[in-house]
């Protein structure tokens, strides 16, 4: 009798341990799947494969327009440049789209124009650069698929300030160009406030940088997209070289501080070991929406816009998504 109780006994202890387990476990793993989830390797490796699940489905393209899904390991991100105005809010006046394939080892940048007139969801149509102020990325990117059939799911927003800090932290940049550029510039510049840039490497330090990219008193929007360009690859470069690397951990501070972006943080040192496989000059190819893909029209309420070919700018995109 008394080797059965104490049988029973033990069963009972058993059962208590292992429900007292389940229970612990149970709270372990929910907490770990909430509020400690960043923290934990195993979830930040599921998260990486859902990277775009911050994002909304993506809507139907209009009608006419393809949809142009990249192929398998092309990842799409926009890089964003803010221009603050008090009397217009936020405009993303530079509009980069970046495919990379992890594949091949290369990259396609794709610059947009500012003043693009195309159809916001919700908006009806107005310049593609108002719609991150009216509906954050999400509508940028809805806008994107929309209209040209490609819809990027990750982004990087940065503003003047923050950009003029990246290239104090990189100690300049060598930009290389072979145009011909000359605007009207601050005196601290120049003090007869016209600046020039003749072709060749130019070494540029955070205030011409900055007068590059904005010029655009003696030049077009297009020629403005080139020259972004231009300076985006000279970060490039300079992010990517051992001066750079050593200087990565005051970059990722500059991310974290100033950059607005759906970009892990933890993903970004991945990225930039990839980065340091593409070779610069043969392995990113450079497009822009130009000349020849858009038409110059005045909207009834006297605007100056552009009005997009669909089919020439879905041919650009499709060329840009495509890796050999």
């Amino acid at each position: 009798m008394k080797s059965k109780n104490k049988r029973l006994y033990g069963q009972a202890l058993l059962l208590i341990f292992l429900t007292a387990v389940f229970l612990i476990s149970s709270l372990m793993i929910y907490l770990g799947a909430t509020r400690f989830r960043s923290m934990l390797p195993i979830f930040q490796l599921l998260d990486g494969y859902n990277e775009g699940s911050l994002l909304a489905p993506k809507p139907d393209a209009n009608p006419g327009v393809a949809d142009l899904e990249p192929f398998s390991g092309v990842q799409l991100y926009m890089i964003l440049g803010s221009d603050y105005r008090p009397e217009a809010g936020l405009r993303t006046d530079t509009i980069i789209l970046v495919a990379l394939d992890g594949s091949s080892g290369k990259a396609s940048i794709v610059s947009f124009p500012r003043d693009l007139w195309v159809s916001i969801p919700g908006y009806g149509e107005q310049r593609i650069n108002t719609a991150m102020q009216m509906g954050g990325f999400q509508l940028l990117a809805d806008t994107l698929q929309t209209n040209f059939g490609v819809y990027p799911t990750q982004y990087a927003l940065i503003d003047m300030e923050g950009f003029m800090k990246v290239i104090d932290i990189l100690g300049g940049i060598e930009v290389t160009t072979d145009k011909y550029t000359a605007d009207a510039c601050e005196t601290y510049l120049n003090p007869n406030k016209w600046c020039e840039v003749h072709p060749g490497t130019i070494t540029m330090d955070r205030d011409w940088a900055l007068w590059y990219v904005r010029a655009r008193y003696n030049s077009s929007d297009f020629d403005r997209m080139r020259r972004n360009q231009e300076v985006v690859k000279a970060i490039f470069n300079k992010s990517i070289s051992p001066e750079g690397l050593i200087k990565m951990p005051l970059l990722l501070e500059i991310f974290n501080t100033q950059v607005e972006s759906n970009i892990n943080p933890d993903k970004i040192l991945p990225m930039v070991k990839f980065a340091g496989k593409i070779n610069s000059e043969e392995g990113v190819r450079k497009y822009i929406i130009g000349p020849n893909e858009v038409t110059s029209w005045t909207t009834p309420a006297g605007a100056s816009v552009l009005l997009p070919n669909t089919e020439a700018i879905q041919a650009i995109l499709q060329e840009a998504l495509t890796f050999d």
